[in-house]
């Protein structure tokens, strides 16, 4: 029979079994037991009776004391048993919790000097370039907490993993808790993606907004008016961290002229927001852009978007993708007469960018 381990809480065994819950009931039940009388008592056998009593010896609800008829195993008290296991862990999280609040205390006092140097230079920390990802999740999650007043954030390229979702989910429903508002938009192309619905039901119900719109500009946090986090466009690790007052200030106004033009957020595309993607692929389309680019503008799939190509060929009765384009040009300039008017000679069926 094995020896009691030393104190702690055993990895994955801090729910007991229903056998060793026998086993612990017949001894608060029936006093000290021998193995042998647990095991008549249970009905198995006197080694698999060790075994049970050895689990709950390894909780501290059991103990074995020496008889001289033999050891014999008595059950222990819960309080007991939680205060010889807890006891030193919790003991060493206090003392590691007062040396990290006195850690932030000394920290804290340097605020008041560090934000009355900022006033007083123009280019003290304004803009700040930071390439290590852990420390941009520190930094937004330290804006997070102080934050008191309004989250805007773009999150463009359609749904988000939902890993990404899960670890921004907490975050932000303790910013809504605090009464902090949030806006947040993404591309039409988000709705259809399961994770990010789920994501949106949840901030939504907790007050929340969240729009669409077809196509937006990169990625953005801002966070108060008073600092925003931007990405560094051939490092996807980094962010730029802006605090100068006048660029955060614009910032927020971009982010305001697309809200208004957004939709609420929706399970589906509406009759509004299907035009709106189908309008944004025409005019890509007819710019010339391959798909690959179309494709991370509307934040889908390279997959999705050359099907909706496709479509949208088949519909104009396109044999190649320049005459597309050229089809696409003649119906704008037939639905906006103020466009002046294209081309007289259309372009030969068997022109470059063909299929």
């Amino acid at each position: 029979m094995g020896t009691a381990p030393a104190p702690g809480v055993p990895d994955g065994e801090s729910d007991l079994a229903d056998d060793e819950l026998r086993v612990y009931q017949h001894l608060l039940e029936h006093g000290p037991q021998s193995s042998a009388a647990l095991a008549g008592a249970l009905g198995t056998t006197e080694d698999r009776a060790e075994v049970l009593a050895a689990g709950l010896l390894r909780r501290c609800l059991a103990a074995l004391d020496p008889d001289a008829a033999g050891p014999r195993w008595r059950a222990v008290s819960p309080y007991t048993a939680a205060a010889e296991l807890l006891g030193p862990e919790e003991h060493v999280l206090h003392r590691r919790l007062e040396d990290l609040a006195r850690v932030r205390q000394r920290l804290s006092a340097l605020i008041p000097l560090y934000e009355e140097s900022s006033r007083r230079s123009t280019d003290s920390g304004a803009i700040e370039v930071v390439t290590s990802r852990d420390r941009v999740m520190l930094l937004i999650g330290d804006a997070a907490a102080r934050c008191t007043e309004e989250v805007l954030t773009v999150q463009p390229g359609g749904g988000r993993p939902a890993g990404h979702l899960e670890r921004a989910l907490p975050r932000d429903l303790d910013l809504l808790r605090r009464g902090v508002r949030l806006h947040t938009l993404y591309q039409h192309t988000a709705r259809y993606s399961p994770s990010t619905q789920e994501y949106v039901q949840a901030v939504v119900a907790a007050g929340g907004e969240v729009r669409t719109l077809g196509e937006l500009f990169h990625k953005m946090l801002v966070f108060d008016g008073t600092i925003a986090f931007l990405p560094v466009w051939d490092n996807p690790d980094a962010a730029v961290v802006l605090r100068e007052p006048s660029a955060v200030a614009y910032l927020r106004s971009v982010f305001a002229h697309a809200w208004d033009l957004a939709e609420p957020f929706a399970a589906s595309y509406s009759a509004a927001t299907a035009l709106q993607l189908h309008t944004s692929l025409a005019g890509s389309l007819a710019s010339g852009m391959k798909d690959e680019v179309i494709a991370r503008r509307l934040g889908m799939s390279l997959r999705t978007c050359r099907r909706h190509v496709a479509e949208l060929m088949a519909e104009l009765g396109a044999e190649s993708r320049f005459q597309a384009g050229y089809l696409l040009a003649l119906r704008t300039h037939a639905q906006d007469p103020a466009v002046s008017a294209p081309p007289d000679a259309p372009p030969s069926r068997s022109g470059p960018g063909g299929g």
